[in-house]
């Protein structure tokens, strides 16, 4: 199935059930965290590429989207999906001087609270769509059955992609 955003089909996930892979991500960073000096996270790979610490900016700000989006479509189904640009974002707010651990922690945080409130949606509400500016037609189903999201498509290793390669987050159709 295509990504309504970047129009590429994810298969990353293979037949794991995507909310425990959703669930289980931030673990795979946290490793990978464990392992590198804040130098070497803040360290961008070339010019135009994200360091660590940015990939990890963009993961927290990806999750506080993808939490709203969710929120927003299950309590008010038709609405328009506010739309988010992750280079503005990334360079606004400033996440190259950010602390990747603590980025980290937010994104871990939310992660968790953005699996938990999908898992008590009803499947009225996983059903619910609305309206992104760009993208048209979005659903909370989608997104939360198919593991779409930021983290779908960043791993700790992809930290040396540009990012204008990596595609935005989804609360795909």
């Amino acid at each position: 199935m295509a990504c309504p955003m970047c129009r590429t089909p994810h298969h990353r996930l293979g037949r794991r059930n995507p909310m425990s892979a959703l669930a289980a991500a931030p673990s795979a960073f946290r490793r990978a965290l464990a392992r590198a000096s804040r130098r070497r996270l803040a360290r961008r790979p070339a010019r135009r590429e994200w360091s660590a610490t940015e990939v990890l900016g963009h993961l927290l700000d990806a999750e506080v989207t993808l939490g709203f989006r969710i929120r927003k479509l299950a309590a008010e189904p038709g609405g328009t999906i506010v739309a988010w640009d992750q280079e503005k974002w990334t360079a606004g707010l400033r996440h190259q001087r950010g602390d990747a651990r603590t980025l980290f922690a937010g994104y871990a945080a939310l992660r968790a609270a953005n699996v938990e409130q999908v898992r008590r949606l009803s499947p009225a509400q996983r059903a619910a769509g609305g309206r992104h500016p760009e993208y048209g037609r979005l659903r909370v189903r989608r997104s939360s059955s198919t593991g779409r999201s930021t983290t779908s498509c960043t791993s700790p290793r992809s930290a040396r992609r540009s990012p204008a390669d990596a595609p935005p987050l989804s609360a795909a159709p």
